[in-house]
């Protein structure tokens, strides 16, 4: 099982970069594992037309680890599966404890979906010479304990942001007072009444407690006094705010 494992993901690092579409599709694009539940449960479904061989394992975030080496307070079954065409598999995950997470905030675990497609058969069923691109899936899990003060869908509104500089370079810099993370997936200046200055927003996940500082561009305007943030949701939807910024 142990190379079993290492072989599929080490398709999966192969392939990183070239064009390939995931058959099996995750349904969600992030778990939500709220504390004292006995499992949650995450859907696959296969569109494509063929069966697909699926190994699902979760990470503490290092994308690189093989499944065996994942050191996580949570068991994902069934850990490999046959997916039928047109089919689908739920994937149920258990909360372990072990090495429990903290109690006063989220964490944020992986969820890996890793999708063999079947080997193309030539004649009389002899595999042909073919390069074979398995696909990863990665979404995020958070791990959210009972009890945290406040809500969710409200930790966006209550970020803090400031100019600031860094290394010489003026940044936007957002700071997270709550005990929640906030993904923002889009980020801009707002000028005059319409006009709008897009900030890049590379990896925008703002931890409980942390901040993030967004570099900002060569046609961002000297005096920022206010920006639209667009923030995921639990379900994977996109909520556009727009915020004071301080000095």
């Amino acid at each position: 099982m142990k190379r079993f494992s290492l072989c599929l993901l080490s398709f999966a690092l192969l392939v990183t970069g070239v064009a390939a579409q995931a058959a099996v599709v995750i349904g969600g694009t992030r778990v939500v594992y709220p504390g004292g539940d006995r499992e949650v449960s995450v859907q696959l479904t296969n569109d494509g037309e063929n069966p697909a061989l699926v190994q699902v394992w979760i990470d503490a975030g290092d994308a690189d680890a093989a499944p065996e080496q994942s050191d996580v307070p949570f068991i994902v079954l069934p850990p490999i599966s046959r997916v039928e065409a047109g089919s689908g598999q739920v994937l149920r995950i258990s909360f372990t404890g072990g090495k429990v997470p903290p109690e006063d905030r989220e964490s944020v675990y992986w969820l890996n979906v890793l999708d063999i497609p079947p080997a193309p058969k030539g004649e009389e069923g002899i595999p042909q010479n073919f390069l074979q691109l398995a696909v990863r899936s990665r979404i995020k899990l958070f791990y959210r304990p009972k009890g945290l003060s406040g809500k969710a869908n409200d930790a966006p509104e209550k970020l803090q942001w400031y100019l600031s500089r860094s290394g010489g370079q003026a940044v936007l810099k957002a700071k997270n007072p709550t005990p929640y993370h906030v993904t923002v997936s889009r980020l801009d200046i707002l000028r005059g009444e319409s006009e709008q200055v897009p900030v890049p927003v590379d990896e925008g996940m703002i931890a409980p407690g942390g901040s993030l500082e967004f570099a900002l561009p060569a046609s961002a305007p000297a005096a920022i006094g206010q920006v639209r943030m667009t923030t995921i949701n639990d379900f994977g939807g996109r909520v556009a705010r727009d915020v004071p910024v301080g000095r």
